[in-house]
């Protein structure tokens, strides 16, 4: 076990120096400080991973942080006594896919017909619950089957790993171990409140729990007791899972009478500068700048903001996204999961789906493409966040910099052709820099 983790960081280094040395050539040999960087913290997270902490030594640590923050001793001992670590959560956590989806084919499970038919029946089946709890909580039914389908397909897959053992191998040796050591901390404390075996806690890999896949924070700030039988059971009870899912949007500011957002087509002479999630305007300025609804209906609450979402470049969707797209992404924070929930809400409610055509010719990028694009990014003077291979946030707002900078349409979209476009530019630069320097040979 050890000695294949240990080849598959060595490749996975090995394969960064080659392409930092590539780089580096193209550049005329300069140093690149954002290589240097991300190899320092490759470096550091090989050696966690030979020379580690054992995990008994960091068990000892952890149980005394337990004890610090209330958590009764025996329901430390019970949870953490026999304690083994998981090999394939660490398998899992470190994994990288060579391949990330395009949003179009995440959709196309998200919403498919098959859950859509699933879907129409359960809103039917639980109607009566669902009046209650849409009553209750402000939160539109078709919103919390939605999530429900897309966290554990209503509930027929939550996982069945040990929310424990999970989060104490994570927060022994994961990449974020800060924050599944203080999951780790809200899951005794749900043991020790609600008076529950160790193993009754079970759920992904990462430690999301029951139908609603709540971390074990959540699940003690927003989980509801909804059938007032004395637990709060997101594993068993559809009133507590539909209650729990439905407080989580109301307590982060759902506004049930507002839609996600709005289909749109923007004119030919858009001005991109104002494509950017932070900038949001009223329906009646997006309006007037001949940003129009794609089936040319009126705008819904002129008076209220949205901002812009183009997920797959100009040429593909285009979205008006209100308060409440945001709000789903606080649920998981991921546009395609977003979109996911939201489209699919729209379908069980009788409403129509996407219109534009999404560009399926274009090819996914790979895990080091996108890394690629994220180096030559910070290259150009950029912030693209960490060089991790996934587009982010940031990623995508440096992408929409660079275009504007090239006189590209600034939609942010990441695809084949602007990485050979930020190779195209590095040519250019190179060979710029070739003349200037022979100029300056000749003076």
């Amino acid at each position: 076990m050890g000695v294949n983790k240990n080849l598959y960081y060595f490749i996975a280094v090995l394969a960064m120096t080659v392409f930092n040395v590539i780089l580096e050539a193209e550049l005329g040999a300069e140093k690149i400080e954002v290589n240097k960087e991300n190899n320092k913290k490759t470096d550091t997270l090989i050696e966690k991973l030979v020379i580690p902490q054992s995990f008994e030594q960091w068990k000892q640590a952890f149980k005394e942080l337990a004890m610090q923050n209330d958590i009764n001793p025996k329901v430390i001992k019970a949870a953490l006594e026999d304690l083994k670590p998981d090999y394939e959560v660490l398998k899992l956590d470190a994994s990288q896919p060579e391949f990330t989806r395009n949003i179009w084919e995440y959709l196309d499970n998200a919403i498919s017909k098959q859950r859509l038919k699933k879907g129409s029946q359960l809103l039917k089946k639980y109607k009566k619950l669902f009046d209650e709890i849409e009553q209750k909580y402000g939160v539109q039914r078709e919103t919390i089957v939605a999530i429900w389908a897309m966290e554990s397909d209503f509930g027929r897959n939550y996982g069945s790993k040990s929310v424990i053992r999970s989060l104490a191998t994570l927060a022994h040796h994961g990449k974020r171990s800060e924050f599944a050591q203080t999951e780790l901390l809200e899951a005794l404390k749900i043991i020790q409140d609600q008076k529950l075996q160790p193993d009754k806690l079970v759920g992904s890999w990462a430690g999301a729990m029951g139908q609603a896949q709540f971390m074990p924070s959540s699940y003690r700030k927003y989980a509801v007791d909804y059938n007032e039988d004395g637990k709060v059971d997101i594993w068993t009870s559809l009133p507590d899972v539909f209650a729990s899912i439905a407080n989580f949007l109301s307590e982060s500011g759902w506004r049930k009478d507002e839609d996600w957002g709005v289909e749109v087509r923007l004119p030919n002479d858009f001005d991109w500068k104002l494509n950017t999630s932070s900038y949001e305007l009223r329906f009646l300025q997006w309006k007037e700048l001949e940003v129009n609804s794609i089936n040319a209906r009126p705008f819904p609450y002129i008076q209220r903001l949205a901002s812009l979402f183009i997920p797959a470049g100009r040429f593909g969707p285009v979205f008006l996204v209100t308060h409440n797209f945001h709000i789903i992404k606080r649920y998981n924070n991921s546009s395609s999961y977003a979109l996911g929930v939201a489209q699919l809400s729209r379908l069980l409610a009788g409403g129509e789906g996407i219109q534009t055509a999404w560009p399926r010719e274009d090819k996914a990028l790979s895990y080091y493409d996108i890394e690629e694009i994220q180096l030559r990014l910070s290259l150009n003077g950029h912030d693209p966040g960490p060089n991790d291979g996934k587009m982010g946030a940031k990623t995508r707002e440096a992408i929409r910099t660079w275009q504007l900078e090239q006189g590209l349409a600034g939609d942010g979209y990441a695809n084949k052709k602007l990485l050979k476009e930020l190779r195209e530019k590095a040519k250019i630069d190179l060979n710029n820099r070739r003349v200037m320097d022979s100029n300056d040979g000749r003076n």
